[in-house]
């Protein structure tokens, strides 16, 4: 379809893409989700997502038109906006130059008993955009098959998360636990081991044998794992730090620990 030139903020996909960025609700209500940028526009599509609509700026359009552009389905609304409106949908203080609707529905929660998984990851009130967003980037990496999300939170699907998963959130399992204790005892029903990343151990993260099935649990920025989450766990694991360092953020603890997993399900026994 031939691209539309737009220079009013009144129009109805515009004023649309907005209220998809801000409000969570009104993306569930209407299966939609807002994307900002090349990368999270093209990983959307080549995880097979249907774009409603794209928006680009004129000079992105220029460049691209003879490109990827082309193999837009026909139904697919292409709209070229000016500058000035385009810096007005953005998220991001330097304009990404592509952007889009796309149809998108939050996966529902499924049944694990019996499935055991081999690798889990439970984030505990994981507060911070960026280490939201690095963390999934990195479960995407590692090969978790589902990333489990607490109630408190931070909205996954919100831009900011978004732009920090570079389009790695397209490529795993996301579900939000409304009970992380009837999540956890599923779990142990279909013997996976629960590992807490807590700084409080007296262990540290690489003496857990993770070949077996595992759930790693990394909690929130501030106040780490739920007490009774962590109870409940069969290991608890610090990662050591030097230097006057207390602390390593969500994202980087989890990345430490993943990375362990991977190297030992990797290297071979001696």
């Amino acid at each position: 379809m031939p691209a539309s030139y737009i220079s009013s903020s009144d129009n109805s996909l515009l004023k649309e893409y907005i209220k998809l960025q801000n409000n969570r609700r009104y993306r569930q209500k209407t299966k939609q989700i807002a994307l900002e940028g090349p990368n999270l526009v093209k990983e959307a599509i080549r995880a097979g997502l249907n774009p409603r609509a794209i928006f680009y700026s004129q000079d992105y359009y220029d460049q691209e038109s003879g490109k990827w552009l082309n193999d837009l389905s026909s139904e697919v609304k292409q709209l070229v906006l000016t500058a000035r409106l385009f810096k007005k949908i953005a998220e991001t203080d330097t304009p990404q130059k592509v952007a889009g609707i796309f149809y998108f529905s939050e996966p529902a929660g499924q049944n694990i008993i019996g499935s055991r998984p081999q690798l889990v990851l439970i984030l505990d009130r994981v507060q911070d955009p960026g280490n939201m967003g690095s963390i999934i980037r990195t479960a995407a990496a590692t090969g978790v098959e589902v990333v489990y999300y607490t109630s408190g939170s931070v909205d996954p699907y919100s831009p900011k998360v978004l732009r920090s998963t570079a389009g790695a959130i397209f490529n795993l399992r996301l579900e939000q636990s409304a009970d992380p204790q009837l999540l956890i005892r599923d779990l142990k029903k279909s013997v996976v081991q629960l590992v807490a990343a807590s700084a409080k151990s007296t262990d540290y993260y690489w003496s857990v044998d993770y070949r077996l099935p595992t759930a790693l649990i990394i909690g929130n920025e501030a106040g780490g794992i739920a007490e009774e989450l962590v109870v409940q766990a069969d290991f608890t694991v610090a990662i050591p730090l030097q230097g006057k360092v207390e602390s390593l953020n969500a994202a980087v603890a989890g990345a430490v620990v993943l990375y362990e997993i991977i190297r030992q399900r990797t290297v071979q026994a001696p």
